[in-house]
């Protein structure tokens, strides 16, 4: 601030002493005078034009003067501002380019935003879904639970029965067997001759009693008992109300074996 005053004060000084100059050149080396009668208007124009040549003369050195004592503070100005200028041009760059973020990051913010919710949405839709199937296959477990524990309920009092049922069952099979087998003993019953007879009591496991039982049956001679398959072993001990392993046992098939090839 000073030297800016020192220099406003030289410019000053310099302008009075030019025009000083320019008087004491006019009136006292040219002689110019205000008395009309000595007026020389060629001269006095020469002198005026003198004093403009020298004054822009002198003017060109002091302003050469004044741009050498002031270019290096001039310098500096320049940094300054371009400096300055550089420096905020950067500023209101990196202020665009970081609300040009911003504007970029709330979008995306907003992108994701509505991503989320629409994700969130889909997923709660999911989750009831799958907690309504959920849901139904409880009920249907529980159903079936229940129709489990009926049919388990209703078989556990059907069970006697059936087990009744059962041997009913298996009674009249034997009958049917019996019948069966009487049938086809009475309609193949004949008189034997006296020769075919043989003495079944003979045979070990077989008594009298049984042997009469056998001549009812139709079975009289070792030959027909050494004829005996699993069926007939099975029918003729159903009818004895043997089982058929007391047959197997005794060997009834191969003690009439040996006995008939006497």
């Amino acid at each position: 601030m000073n030297s800016r005053k020192t220099v406003y004060l030289a410019v000053v000084l310099f302008v009075v002493w030019c025009v000083t100059c320019a008087l004491w050149y006019l009136f006292s080396v040219k002689g110019l005078t205000t008395d009309p009668a000595s007026f020389n208007g060629l001269a006095n124009s020469i002198a005026i034009v003198e004093i403009i040549l020298m004054t822009l003369g002198a003017f060109l050195i002091g302003f050469l003067a004044a741009y050498y004592l002031q270019e290096e503070p001039l310098q500096k100005w320049r940094n300054a501002f371009f400096g300055e200028e550089h420096v905020k041009k950067e500023a209101q760059f990196k202020v665009k380019a970081l609300q040009q973020d911003n504007h970029a990051l709330a979008s995306e913010k907003n992108y994701l935003e509505l991503h989320y919710k629409s994700e969130l949405a889909q997923r709660g839709q999911q989750l009831q879904q799958t907690s309504a199937e959920l849901e139904s296959r409880r009920r249907e477990v529980e159903e079936a639970k229940a129709l489990q524990a009926n049919l388990k309920y209703e078989l556990e009092e059907l069970k006697p029965r059936a087990e009744e049922l059962g041997a009913e069952v298996s009674h009249l099979r034997f009958k049917v067997k019996q019948l069966e087998f009487e049938n086809q003993s009475k309609s193949e019953l004949r008189v034997p001759r006296e020769d075919e007879i043989n003495d079944l009591t003979q045979i070990q496991g077989i008594g009298p009693a049984i042997s009469r039982k056998l001549y009812a049956m139709g079975i009289y001679s070792f030959k027909q008992i050494s004829q005996f398959d699993d069926k007939m072993i099975d029918q003729v001990g159903k009818a004895l109300k043997y089982f058929p392993k007391r047959i197997l046992r005794d060997d009834w098939v191969g003690q009439a074996r040996q006995l008939n090839s006497r």
